[in-house]
């Protein structure tokens, strides 16, 4: 009996899907992505309202923030992207040395 992975190909190697409906499903995946990219986005962002309103925000009233809440919140909000761009860089730069380990672990076995 033959099977099909998740992205119509058999175990033979033949594909079971027309290739438009292989396009409606990397279309599908993107749309996935872009969504969970989103997500992503919009958990970053709760975050850094709760942590910068809980560190700036002493006394919440109905009158507008003060100049020195207003620069507490730029300042929090400015240290909490900068920790973003040095996560983000130290995630990038393991994928490249990963990458290329297993580039140079695959070409040593040739």
């Amino acid at each position: 009996m033959e099977t099909f992975d998740a992205f119509g190909k058999s175990s033979t190697g033949a594909q079971s899907l027309h290739p438009s409906d292989a396009v409606k499903m990397q279309e599908a995946l993107k749309q996935i992505q872009m969504a969970l990219a989103m997500e992503s986005q919009m958990e970053i962002i709760k975050s850094i309202n709760y942590k910068c309103f809980e560190r700036c925000i002493y006394k919440p009233s109905s009158s507008a923030l003060g100049n020195s809440e207003r620069q507490c919140i730029a300042k929090c909000m400015d240290r909490f992207q900068d920790g973003l761009k040095v996560v983000n860089q130290t995630i990038m730069q393991r994928s490249r040395q990963e990458a290329e380990a297993m580039q140079n672990s695959a070409g040593l076995s040739r």
